[in-house]
């Protein structure tokens, strides 16, 4: 990718989840540190909670988010990410996420794009949408 090419309008590829499975679950929770029990306890998220089954992490879907600017723009590239939670990840979803830079602002190295953000279900269901601020060389 070329920093001199992006301009307004520029829609990132985008990037699915596939289906996320209890195990990515799990494997998130651990990792994260979020045990709590509607993610990872399906008697617990069915009868305490109220949910058909456990849920996976909105952070999950803001990982998956960031994922996607750095899977554009590179490693460390992203240098804000500010995301709404909109509707729950049900378990073996997939999810698709999606960005369109706003704009574009000329800075030392290269570009700084301006870009909306939002993951959403199969069905169009947004789970999570937002706004990053994402630095591209030159």
């Amino acid at each position: 990718m070329n920093a001199s090419t992006i301009a307004a309008g520029t829609e990132l590829p985008i990037l699915s989840t596939g289906r996320i499975t209890r195990h990515r679950v799990a494997c998130y929770a651990h990792g994260s540190g979020d045990l709590n029990p509607i993610h990872v306890d399906v008697d617990y998220a069915r009868q305490q909670a109220g949910l058909p089954d456990v849920i996976v992490h909105g952070m999950y879907s803001m990982g998956m988010l960031s994922r996607l600017l750095q899977g554009w723009a590179g490693p460390g590239s992203v240098r804000e990410l500010q995301v709404r939670f909109e509707a729950m990840v049900p378990v073996l979803a997939g999810v698709e996420c999606r960005g369109t830079v706003e704009s574009v602002e000329a800075v030392q190295g290269g570009v700084l794009a301006s870009v909306r953000v939002q993951a959403q279900l199969e069905d169009g269901t947004s789970v999570a949408s937002g706004s990053a601020r994402v630095f591209v060389r030159a």
